[in-house]
């Protein structure tokens, strides 16, 4: 990252304007187009990501909250992934569908509650080597939208099912 970083606001030759302004777009939280059309968006962000701070794109999410009433939760969710990464990795449950609750939700109406989580231990086809040995094969978590979290509740802690979304 030391690096590379210097590349996002870089311009040369062919690219006049640096990648920064396509990733931080002038107004945000205005997603008023995209709402207007019924459109869903689904936004993830690992809490233990080096790169990008997962408390920019809870501000971020809370403004565009307030930019629509207080509640975008019907066209927008936003999901933190605790312990995870930059998009994977991490001493985390790392491996999701988002795709599946995204066609639900726009197909069919059915706004996701909660995405479940996989942890990538040894028995994985992909292991994740960060993963605690201690942790249980196949442990699972519950995804909650925000401001929600996952909280234990009663039963076997390897398992998203012994956790409620409050």
């Amino acid at each position: 990252m030391d690096n590379d970083a210097s590349k996002i606001f870089a311009t040369s030759g062919a690219y006049s304007e640096s990648a920064w302004p396509f990733m931080t777009p002038p107004n945000e939280t205005d997603l008023s187009n995209l709402k207007n059309r019924g459109a869903k968006l689904i936004v993830y962000h690992g809490t233990s990501d080096p790169v990008f701070s997962s408390d920019d794109t809870t501000d971020w999410y809370q403004r565009l909250s307030t930019a629509n009433g207080g509640d975008a939760s019907n066209f927008a969710r936003f999901y933190t992934v605790a312990g995870m990464n930059h998009c994977s990795g991490g001493p985390a449950a790392d491996q999701f569908d988002m795709l599946t609750p995204m066609v639900a939700w726009v197909e069919n109406g059915q706004a996701p509650d909660r995405v479940i989580a996989t942890a990538r231990d040894a028995s994985n086809a992909l292991p994740n080597s960060e993963v605690p040995a201690e942790w249980g094969a196949g442990r699972t978590r519950p995804l909650c939208p925000y401001p929600k979290f996952a909280r234990y509740t009663n039963g076997d802690v390897n398992s998203a099912s012994s956790f409620a979304c409050s």
